[in-house]
């Protein structure tokens, strides 16, 4: 096998853009886009930078799991292609790279607000538990979950609040508007996880899925959605939010009969291939699910509403 030295430049690019995967925080950039305008616009330059030194917080922390992971990652048909499992990038570099990443996004943070570093060190703080060890949180059935809800929804949601500067804020509506943003991210690590299920048997890594079964694992992906499909029409019967916010569930109800019609097959056959074909259609109707809420969201507070 070559060495990373032995590769070409843009054979190197390409690897270090691999092992960030962007594809797999999308979600997570979401929840701090909608942060951002749930309460006001903030300027745009702060938001990009913000946005950006976040985006270099995550790359470290999915760098760093792929790190500890790289063993059971062998194991797995999928992942065995990762740059840091197949070998193309070494363990020693990566944590290189992942530590200046951390760095640049420190330092980013600083110049653009002090008052958002306690929360990126934090989301850092609680991803490095969550891949490292001797926590390896990500190994603690239920745990594991509920982690990725806090670090992918509600953390996200909290930086992206914090970049509106608004000085009325309720605790309670801020907790309360993170919570269908933390189930979905909740549902949908449990769906990663029921993709892993026979790498993760077979290296010993206990999670949810893994302790609980396969079976469970689906059920309570299906509760999870279901509950943060309901929680904004909810929040609208109770004057928590606008109502205007009633007509964002119909505009994206289209896009969710797929990714149903593709959870029911998967509770009719809990095969290998059903779990794929979710998360495959998961990404695709999920991400302009995503562009939809945006777009809402925006105009109505645009409008001033």
């Amino acid at each position: 096998m070559r060495s990373l030295e032995s590769i070409c430049p843009y054979g190197l690019l390409k690897e270090f853009f691999r092992v960030v995967r962007v594809g797999s925080w999308l979600g997570w950039v979401f929840s701090l886009g909608f942060g951002s305008i749930f309460l006001g616009l903030p300027p745009l330059e702060r938001i990009i930078t913000v946005m950006f030194a976040f985006s270099l917080a995550t790359a470290s922390i999915f760098i760093l799991n792929q790190y500890f992971d790289r063993e059971e990652d062998r194991e797995n048909v999928i992942k065995s292609n990762l740059p840091i499992a197949s070998g193309r990038i070494a363990p020693r570099t990566s944590l290189v790279f992942s530590f200046l990443l951390i760095v640049f996004c420190l330092v980013l943070v600083t110049l653009a607000d002090m008052n958002l570093l306690p929360f990126f060190l934090i989301y850092l703080v609680l991803w490095t538990a969550y891949s490292a060890p001797p926590f390896r949180l990500k190994t603690v059935p239920i745990l594991d979950f509920i982690i990725s809800g806090v670090g992918a929804g509600l953390l996200p949601f909290l930086i992206g609040v914090g970049t509106s500067r608004t000085l009325d804020i309720r605790i309670s509506v801020v907790l309360l508007s993170a919570l269908p943003l933390m189930l979905a991210h909740s549902s949908g690590h449990i769906l990663q996880a029921l993709g892993d299920y026979e790498a993760d048997s077979k290296t010993g890594v206990q999670t949810f899925v893994v302790k609980y079964g396969r079976e469970k694992g689906i059920l309570v992906v299906g509760l999870l959605s279901v509950i943060t499909g309901l929680l904004p029409l909810l929040y609208v019967a109770f004057g928590l939010i606008p109502p205007g916010y009633v007509l964002l569930v119909f505009i994206t109800f289209p896009f969710c009969l797929p990714i149903a019609k593709r959870y029911i097959e998967l509770l009719r056959d809990p095969s290998a291939k059903n779990v794929v074909n979710l998360q495959k259609t998961v990404i695709k109707y999920g991400i302009i699910i995503m562009l939809e809420v945006t777009a809402y969201v925006l105009v109505l507070k645009t409008l001033g509403l």
